[in-house]
C-alpha cells in the first residue's frame, strides 16, 4: 500500500478510536444469522451497514473497515461506502468528519499524481470516475477541483484532458466540473501541457482536448 494511503487510514482509525467495533452484528434480513465481523463480506458490509446489518453506530465504529476494504477489496467502491458514511455522519465528530475527507483527497492527489493507471492500491484509475464516486459523501467536487488546481504536474494535466474527453463522449460529469474545464486557467494550463509535452506519448490526448475546448467555448 502507498506511504500517503496507509498514512491517511492511520490517522482514520485515529480519529475513530472511541467508537470500537463489534465483533458481531445483528441481521435484519430473514433468515441470516448474526454476522461475524471477521467473516464478514466486505461488499455486503459496504451495502447494508446501519441499516439491514447492525445498527447506524455500527457505520461509525466500522468506517476505517470500510474504508480500508475500498484500497483492498476491487469489489467495494468508493462510491457505495461514502454514500453509506454520508446517511448517517450528521452527528459525528468534526474531526471523524474530517478524517474520511481527508482520505478522499489522499486518494485524489495520489490519482493526479499518477498516470496512467489503474494502480493496484487506488479504486478508480480515471479523475472522471472519480470524482464521480466521490460524489457519494455529498460535498461537492469544489474542494477537489480546488486540490487540483495546485497540481501543476504532467500526470495531472493528462488526467484533465481525459476528463475533458470522457465528458464530450458522454461520460457522467457534473456541470460544475464542466463548466471548470472551460474556464480561462485549465484552458491556459493545457495549453502549456501541450507545448511541454508535444512529444510524449498523451499529447494526442493534450490536442484533443484542447479542440474540444476551442470548440465548446461556452
Amino acid at each position: 500500500m502507498e506511504a500517503e494511503v496507509a498514512a491517511a487510514l492511520w490517522q482514520v482509525e485515529a480519529a475513530f478510536v472511541a467508537h470500537p467495533a463489534r465483533d458481531v452484528l445483528e441481521s435484519c434480513t430473514p433468515r441470516q444469522g448474526p454476522v461475524v465481523l471477521a467473516d464478514a463480506d466486505p461488499l455486503a458490509l459496504a451495502l447494508g451497514l446501519g441499516t439491514t446489518i447492525g445498527a447506524p453506530d455500527d457505520v461509525r465504529a466500522l468506517t476505517p473497515w470500510l474504508l480500508r476494504a475500498v484500497v483492498t477489496d476491487d469489489r467495494v467502491d468508493l462510491h457505495s461506502v461514502l454514500s453509506r458514511i454520508a446517511v448517517f455522519w450528521e452527528s459525528w465528530t468534526t474531526r471523524e468528519r474530517a478524517a474520511v475527507r481527508d482520505f478522499v483527497d489522499t486518494l485524489w492527489v495520489a490519482l493526479l499524481d499518477r498516470h496512467p493507471g489503474p494502480f493496484v492500491d487506488l479504486p478508480v484509475a480515471t479523475a472522471t470516475s472519480f470524482l464521480d464516486d466521490a460524489s457519494g459523501l455529498g460535498d461537492g467536487p469544489s474542494r477537489l477541483l480546488g486540490i487540483w488546481e495546485y497540481k501543476d504536474t504532467a500526470s495531472a494535466d493528462h488526467h484533465l484532458a481525459e476528463l475533458i474527453i470522457d465528458a464530450h463522449y458522454g461520460a457522467r460529469v457534473e456541470e460544475i466540473v464542466v463548466a471548470w474545464t472551460r474556464a480561462r486557467p485549465q484552458r491556459e494550463r493545457l495549453e502549456r501541457a501541450a507545448d511541454r509535452d508535444r512529444d510524449e506519448p498523451w499529447a494526442g490526448d493534450l490536442g484533443a482536448a484542447l479542440d474540444l475546448l476551442a470548440s465548446n467555448p461556452n
